[in-house]
Order: C-alpha cells, then sequence, then structure tokens
C-alpha cells in the first residue's frame, strides 16, 4: 500500500467536550476546524490576516471565537491577524518540521531512519496566502503574550469544578422571556456568568441579563459584537461591574 502523503491536524477525542466550544453553535464549531486546516495547508502556523480570514469565513463566526473567553479565546484578534491560539502546542509548524527533516537527513545519512517528507513532497494547494516563519512566529507570539497561556483542548483549570458547576446547563435556569432577550442583545448569558464566576462573583440569568443591558445602553453606540463588548468590560473593569452588581443586588 503506497504511503498517505496527506497532511493531518490533531485533535484529541474529547475535543467536543471543552467547554468554549461546547457554548458555541455547531456551525462556527466548524469554523475553527476549518481555520486549523486551512492553517496546515497554508503552513501560516495559525496566523490568517483579517483580509484572508473574513473572506474564507463568515465575520460573524470569527467574532464568536475572538469572544469565546474573556481572556483566553479560541482566537486572538490582533491590529492586522486572526491568530488561533497555542497552535505550536497542538499542530505540527514549519520550524518542528523543518527540524525534524533535518533530524531524518541526518540519520539518513549515518545510514539510520530513511528521510521523511522528502524536498520533492509537495502540500496541496491553499486559497490563503503562505506566511514566513518569522511572519508567523512573531504574529503568534504576540498574540500569545495578549492573552493568557492555556491549552484550549483541556477543561479551564482556572475555574473549580464547583465554579463551573454554579453556571452548568443544568443549574443555570433561562426563563423564555430572558432568552428571547438575550437573543435579540446578541449575547449568551451562560458565558457572561462563566466571565462574572472569574472574577469571583455569581450571578443568575435574570442577574447576567440586566448586567448586559446595563453596559450595551452604556455605549456610545451599539457595539457591533455584542457578547465580546460585554466580556471585555467584565474584564477591563471588573471592581466598577462588581460595584454595580452589589449596588444593584444582583450578585448572588
Amino acid at each position: 500500500m503506497p504511503r498517505d502523503k496527506r497532511l493531518y491536524m490533531t485533535f484529541p477525542i474529547d475535543f467536543h467536550r471543552h467547554p468554549k466550544l461546547k457554548r458555541l453553535p455547531v456551525e462556527v464549531r466548524w469554523t475553527f476546524v476549518e481555520m486549523n486546516g486551512e492553517a496546515r495547508i497554508a503552513d501560516n502556523d495559525g496566523v490568517f490576516t483579517h483580509e484572508d480570514a473574513e473572506f474564507e469565513w463568515p465575520i460573524d463566526h470569527l467574532e464568536r471565537l475572538v469572544s469565546s473567553h474573556p481572556t483566553r479565546p479560541l482566537v486572538v484578534k490582533t491590529d492586522t491577524h486572526y491568530v488561533i491560539r497555542e497552535f505550536p502546542e497542538h499542530q505540527e509548524t514549519k520550524a518542528s518540521r523543518e527540524e525534524r527533516r533535518a533530524k531524518n537527513a541526518a540519520n539518513g545519512a549515518k545510514g539510520g531512519r530513511p528521510r521523511k517528507n522528502p524536498p520533492g513532497t509537495q502540500q496541496k494547494p491553499s486559497g490563503l496566502r503562505v506566511g514566513t516563519d518569522s511572519q508567523a512566529n512573531e504574529t503568534q507570539q504576540k498574540a500569545e503574550s495578549e492573552s493568557e497561556s492555556e491549552d484550549y483542548y483541556s477543561p479551564l483549570e482556572s475555574q473549580s469544578s464547583s465554579n463551573r458547576a454554579s453556571v452548568s446547563t443544568d443549574s443555570f435556569e433561562i426563563s423564555e422571556h430572558t432568552r428571547a432577550s438575550a437573543a435579540r442583545k446578541g449575547v449568551d448569558l451562560q458565558g457572561i456568568a462563566v466571565a462574572l464566576n472569574g472574577i469571583g462573583i455569581r450571578v443568575d440569568a435574570y442577574g447576567a441579563m440586566s448586567l448586559a443591558n446595563h453596559l450595551l445602553e452604556k455605549a456610545k453606540s451599539f457595539p457591533s459584537a455584542p457578547q465580546r463588548y460585554v466580556l471585555g468590560c467584565i474584564t477591563q473593569s471588573p471592581h466598577e461591574i462588581a460595584k454595580y452588581l452589589h449596588d444593584s443586588g444582583l450578585a448572588a
């Protein structure tokens, strides 16, 4: 049987259980999978220009990935690029592949293991531009420095089991009226509750909706990405948020 020369991306078998992914619509999850695949094809180490990413995928999908966590999202948006966080930790990069090729070549020269991926082996073409090692590494490192390091395939270690349980689907009850209000405003109440949990405040669905309304009404103009705006406010002004919730009697 001929050797399979296709490229592969790696995901653990419990990938679908990650809390960040579970809260996203299936089509947004698939966009994340496609981004990893296209990154391998384009050999760009998970770094896409705004132009390439927004041409390839719906902007609202990208925004949902960027707002998937207040400090450790699945995808980071910089001034110029969308970056898959911690891509080098899970997928093969140009640098790691070149290092492996060099080792294989050295082993082959010594009569050891034959070389893998010889120079003649070509990757499938991609519609996305191919990045250079220095460009991809620099942008990837910048994105990592702007967000906390965390394995996006593993459960959130920063939250205790009790904290996660406190905002689980089973215990976080949302009335039909509140659910409809959240849909109209474009916010995810459970995601807001999780973010508040991160700063030591527990709220119910009504409290999360009230906070979202308060923050969105204070904005100079209605944000194009309401959920990301609310989560950003929580991250940037935790003390002000806490004071508002306590003064309003919304904190549990």
